[in-house]
């Protein structure tokens, strides 16, 4: 029995120490790998810098080889290489992002009996920049005077931008809702009312525009939203103007006026537009 019991006891002394190196060693690993890092690195430090530094001397030396005029064309042509490099990533940059404008402008249906064309802007009056443009369509792609030039909103939602004013065989003018020469009929979602674009009143300095033979009598709310009616030829119905920003006020009940005057912000932003949309009509079609 006491044979036994020394048997037990040598097994119970074995499995503690085996469970007493398991706990020191998994506490120790942690410091035991970034010791054994730490000393690899210092070990190695000096073979690693001698490389970096022989292929630093190498590079010296090869420099000291070339001529003082010999190094400023090598200068100069690093110069233009990082400059057509640099021209080559912004050319790809303003590539993808004219890319994106015209899916944009592609990516909503036509109202019926039109046909949209994608047109770019090549020209811009500086002293005109937000009334009139030209873009590169004419009587070649079917282009007639008083069709409706559209963008599209960041919604999806066709943007009145203007109708085109002259035509020419492979390009047009642009006439914007900016220009006074612009009269357009227009429909106010909320009250229902319809007035006309640059009537009335002069353009602000604020960017909003005249809309005017507005009805009395009209409940008119703030910012709603106007769009054309499908009065003009060349114009869809439906396509948005602007918002709604101010009405002038009624006056006395025994005023003799009938109709009232306001200010439209259009919605269509003109500064840095690149392409835009022409609604043309379908031939044989009977829209007016």
């Amino acid at each position: 029995m006491a044979e036994k019991g020394r048997i037990w006891e040598r097994r119970a002394l074995a499995a503690g120490i085996l469970v007493l190196a398991l706990v020191v060693l998994g506490a120790g690993y942690r410091l035991l790998r970034i010791g054994a890092g730490r000393f690899c690195d210092d070990f190695l430090y000096p073979y690693l810098r001698l490389s970096r530094l022989g292929m630093a001397r190498l590079s010296d030396q090869s420099l000291l080889a070339y001529s003082r005029a010999e190094l400023a064309a090598k200068l100069e042509e690093l110069q233009l290489r990082n400059r057509s490099l640099a021209l080559q990533a912004a050319t790809a940059g303003e590539l993808f992002k004219e890319n994106a404008e015209l899916r944009k402008l592609m990516e909503f249906s036509a109202a019926s009996g039109h046909r949209y064309l994608a047109a770019e802007v090549i020209l811009r009056d500086p002293l005109m920049w937000r009334e009139r443009f030209t873009v590169d369509r004419g009587e070649v792609d079917g282009i007639h005077a008083g069709a409706a030039v559209i963008d599209v909103g960041a919604d999806g939602r066709p943007l009145l931008i203007g109708v085109i004013e002259r035509v020419g065989r492979r390009t047009s003018t642009v006439l914007t809702l900016y220009n006074d020469a612009l009269r357009l009929s227009a429909r106010l979602g909320a009250s229902g009312a319809v007035g006309f674009v640059n009537i009335g009143e002069e353009h602000g300095d604020d960017g909003t525009i005249p809309i005017g033979y507005l009805p009395r009598g009209v409940s008119f709310q703030p910012d709603e939203v106007a769009v054309t009616t499908g009065f003009e030829r060349g114009v869809p119905p439906g396509l948005v103007i602007g918002n709604l920003a101010s009405v002038e006020a009624p006056g006395s009940r025994f005023s003799g006026r009938l109709q009232l005057t306001g200010r439209l912000r259009p919605a269509a932003a003109l500064d840095g537009i690149r392409f835009v949309v022409i609604s043309t009509i379908v031939p044989g079609n009977g829209s007016r």
